[in-house]
This record gives C-alpha cells, structure tokens and sequence, in this order.
C-alpha cells in the first residue's frame, strides 16, 4: 500500500523523512540513503546498500543467466595475476 506524507525543504536544503515512512524503510539515525532521480522528474530515497550487499545482488543476477562464478573467478586471478606480472 502506498505512503503519502509531505514534508519541507529548510533553508538548508534539508528535509525530514516522515516518521512513518522511516518506520516502514527501517530508516534509523544514522542511516545512509541515496536519492534517485529518475528521468520523469521522480525521485526516490531508499537505504543505500552496503558493498557487500551490491555483490550479492550482482551475484543472484548473474546466476539467473548461468554465468559460471568460478570461471569467472578464475579468469579474473588469470587476468590480475598477469598484469602484475607485467609491472
């Protein structure tokens, strides 16, 4: 179901996420976000993910197209190994 809550720029430029929306994002102080503009003029705000958490997303896409990982790996170890060899 969707949230709509208005809120106010300050002069700051800052905005205050409205509390039901933080509860539903499980948005705590502190947290990192990041805004998305999309092309319509549309933004979003979601929690940043972690750099761990992009990889795994990278992951379960990759093995949806039957992408070897280890293969990849492997190439991957081929390829650093040979440009530091290089240097």
């Amino acid at each position: 179901m969707a949230t709509r809550e208005d809120a106010t720029i300050t002069s700051k430029g800052q905005v205050t996420i409205p509390k039901e929306i933080r509860e539903r994002l499980d948005l705590d102080e502190g947290t990192k976000v990041e805004f998305v503009l999309d092309d319509d003029g549309r933004v979003t705000i979601r929690p940043k993910e972690s750099a761990m958490e992009r990889l795994r997303g990278v992951r379960r896409t990759l093995s949806k197209h039957d992408v070897d990982l280890d293969e990849m790996r492997r190439d991957s170890e081929r390829a650093w190994s040979s440009h530091t060899e290089d240097s």
